[in-house]
C-alpha cells in the first residue's frame, strides 16, 4: 500500500477533486502522520497569502521560493564561513603525516628482515668394513 502522499494528492484532496475511496486514504494519512497534516495547513495558508497578495500560479510560487532559498544557501557558503573548515582539514593533515614520521622513525624496523638461508641437506659416504664385490660401492645417505 502506497503511504506517502505528493503535492498534487494534497491539492487535489483539497480542492475535493478525489473520488471516495483515493479521499478516505489521503484522510488516513493526515491522521496517522502529522507531517502531512502540516504539509496540508501550510498549503492551505500559502494559497490563502497568495490569493490575498497576487494572483499567481501555486507552481510560480513554489519556483519563487525554491530560488530564494538557493540564493540564501550560496550567500552562506562564504569564503569566512568556510575558512574554519580549511584550517581543521589542514592541521588533520599535518597531524597524520606527524604521526607517519614519528611511526617510521621509532617503531617501524630499522632493517628489513632477512630470510633464513636454506642450507643444503648434507650427504655422507659410508663404506661398510666387510668388503664383497657389491659392497665396496658407495652408499650414499641422506641425513634429514
Amino acid at each position: 500500500m502506497n503511504d506517502q502522499l505528493t503535492f498534487e494528492e494534497l491539492r487535489a484532496y483539497q480542492s475535493g477533486r478525489l473520488s471516495g475511496p483515493a479521499r478516505h486514504r489521503v484522510e488516513r494519512l493526515l491522521l496517522e502522520n502529522p507531517f502531512y497534516a502540516d504539509a496540508l495547513a501550510g498549503l492551505e495558508a500559502m494559497q490563502q497569502t497568495a490569493s490575498d497578495v497576487a494572483n499567481g500560479s501555486m507552481t510560480e510560487q513554489i519556483a519563487d521560493l525554491r530560488n530564494t532559498l538557493h540564493q540564501r544557501i550560496h550567500e552562506s557558503a562564504n569564503r569566512k564561513r568556510l575558512w574554519p573548515l580549511w584550517i581543521a582539514t589542514t592541521t588533520a593533515a599535518i597531524l597524520f603525516m606527524l604521526a607517519m614520521a614519528i611511526y617510521f622513525i621509532f617503531f617501524a624496523p630499522k632493517y628489513p628482515v632477512k630470510p633464513k638461508p636454506i642450507t643444503p641437506s648434507k650427504t655422507t659416504v659410508f663404506q661398510p668394513k666387510s668388503a664383497s664385490s657389491i659392497d665396496q660401492q658407495a652408499i650414499i645417505y641422506r641425513a634429514a
